[in-house]
């Protein structure tokens, strides 16, 4: 009998997964710098929209500063509210629409799909209304299990309180007095229960933005509801946040690093402004001012690129998503056996 070999090509590896967290962030970063044109483009639409928002709002206040000087402050805030909320409606739906931009033009590249700004965004707006809806819906979720994490901190802080207050008084001691600042071991206590609070509440925001971070990815590649957009990202995220949580913390290192820089010199410029103002310090805010804007539209088109390929890795790993389908090869005939037969099971040929 002779030893049949079956040759079978190497599977062609899958665009959308599965990724591991250092992967993802150096393919988002090479999806980003390759389609730098298009991603950039997109998130700088709602710049610039911000810009002249803010532009005609402090126009707006400088005109009132000078025909309405006799007025009180709060004429002058009820005659610009509308303007503002006019135009904060209108920035939080260009959000939305610029966030499903993003997920549209990445998805297109990873299927080297040709895209361009206008077509993403046209497509996006097609979809605002659902959108927006998710967007609103995950707001109340989120404020609802953040009033749950306060009144858990405020009923934790009285039991600690009743509890430190009765240990005192068992031991005689008074621990507070009335125009006495505590003492050290009081006060390194207090400092160390706010720390750890707001490390848990820290945990908590960023547990409930990984929670809800695939909601318009979902929506826009499976064409659900709001709600079933919701479900699904939760059902989706579950247990498999590690690369969402390395994303936004490594977002948050990154504002921090910039923080750190850019805010020192802010207040030195103005400082600088009241104490001696002159042209180089205005042109010096100004510039400060272009960089923040520009590393912020850096750090949010690659926010849009890494939530995607999350999205695509999680569908990879759960569901199989895009991965090839190897075609069963049929079995070789045995020796003295026909290559094909019409015979039904079991029945043995005839010699």
């Amino acid at each position: 009998m002779n030893d049949f070999v079956l040759a079978t090509a190497p599977p062609q590896p899958n665009v959308y997964g599965p990724i591991t967290p250092s992967r993802m962030f150096e393919r988002a970063s090479r999806l980003l710098r390759e389609n730098f044109k298009l991603f950039f483009g997109i998130v700088l639409i709602l710049i610039g929209v911000e810009i002249v928002f803010g532009g005609i709002l402090g126009g707006s206040g400088f005109w009132m500063g000078r025909s309405m000087a006799g007025a009180a402050p709060l004429a002058r805030i009820l005659v610009l509210a509308p303007a503002v909320l006019v135009g904060a409606v209108l920035l939080f739906i260009l959000i939305q629409i610029i966030q499903g931009a993003l997920f549209i033009a990445t998805q297109a590249k990873l299927a080297n799909a040709p895209m361009t700004v206008g077509e993403s965004c046209k497509l996006a707006a097609e979809k605002a209304g659902r959108l927006i809806g998710i967007s609103l819906l995950v707001a109340l979720r989120t404020i609802g299990y953040l009033l749950l994490f306060y009144l858990a901190c405020a009923a934790l802080a009285v039991i600690v309180a009743l509890m430190f207050g009765g240990f005192s008084h068992a031991a005689g001691v008074m621990p507070f007095r009335f125009g006495h600042m505590p003492s050290l071991g009081v006060g390194i206590f207090i400092v160390l229960f706010l720390l750890v609070l707001f490390v848990l509440y820290l945990v908590a925001l960023l547990w409930l933005i990984a929670r809800y971070a695939l909601s318009i990815p979902v929506a826009l590649a499976e064409n659900l509801s709001v709600a079933e957009s919701i479900r699904r990202s939760i059902h989706l995220s579950s247990g498999s946040r590690g690369r969402l949580y390395a994303l936004f913390l490594g977002v948050f290192g990154v504002y921090l690093v910039m923080a750190v820089v850019t805010v020192p010199m802010q207040l030195l410029i103005v400082h600088g402004a009241h104490v001696h103002p002159s042209p180089v310090i205005g042109a010096t805010g100004m510039l400060l001012a272009v960089f923040r804007i520009l590393v912020s539209a850096i750090i949010v088109a690659f926010i849009g690129i890494a939530t995607a390929l999350c999205y695509f890795d999680l569908r990879v790993r759960k569901e199989g998503f895009g991965a090839a389908v190897i075609p069963q090869q049929p079995a070789p005939p045995q020796a003295g056996w026909p290559a094909s037969t019409d015979m039904p099971a079991g029945d043995v040929p005839l010699a």
